[in-house]
């Protein structure tokens, strides 16, 4: 397979030289081969880059990828070389790829649709020759499967917020975000830091759904 057509490399404040590059592509080659018949066309998107804040300059490696019905699997990893860091964003990816598909073989196992993964009955005739290499322990791994259940619903009142004031309630709480109803976009948003120290801004930008 030739992965530089399914695979984007990209640097930030980091220089991409051709053994960099090379190293990042041969890892990805290992997640394209284990789990080519989930990703199937879809692009592996890898950004290597330095993190800049007062405490270090810890070196990343962040990995998407983006599979059918809307699912996004995402790992990020800082180490103190980026090769390091390469290495280890590529386990923590094959470990959420390894759930997703123990999520879809435990659909199928109990006659449940596999639509919601994006995935039709066509995928199911592909499967057994499409994954031939998974390991004996998988069929265990599946039976001991639990579904994540919703234990808990809290409500809070929506409060309207400049941004830069819902940062100031993040500060505060001392959770890892803040939801508050922005008072520019009349839209439900999220606070959140980042590893460098600064902040994002979550907005929703719906679609629209055609019947």
């Amino acid at each position: 397979m030739n992965i530089t057509s399914a695979t984007l490399i990209e640097s930030s404040n980091i220089d991409m030289t051709p053994s960099l590059k090379e190293y990042a592509e041969a890892k990805i080659d290992r997640v394209h081969k284990h789990f080519d018949s989930l990703i199937q066309n879809h692009q592996i998107k890898v950004v290597l880059g330095v993190i800049k804040n007062h405490k270090s300059n810890n070196q990343k490696a962040e990995v998407t990828i983006n599979l059918k019905g809307g699912h996004v699997i995402r790992c990020h990893s800082t180490e103190d070389n980026v090769y390091a860091a390469i290495d280890t964003v590529v386990d923590k990816i094959e470990k959420q790829m390894r759930k997703f598909k123990t999520r879809i073989y435990n659909s199928i196992q109990r006659g449940k649709s596999i639509k919601a993964f994006g995935y039709d009955e066509e995928y199911l005739t592909n499967i057994e020759e499409a994954d031939m290499a998974v390991p004996e322990d998988f069929v265990e791994e599946v039976k001991s499967y639990n579904e994540p259940k919703i234990i808990k619903t809290k409500r809070f009142k929506m409060e309207p917020l400049d941004p830069q004031d819902a940062v100031g309630k993040l500060k505060d709480c001392g959770h890892n975000f803040y939801m508050f109803l922005n008072i520019f976009s009349n839209k439900i948003a999220c606070v959140y830091q980042r590893e460098d120290g600064d902040f994002g801004l979550i907005e929703p930008e719906f679609l629209q759904v055609s019947n």
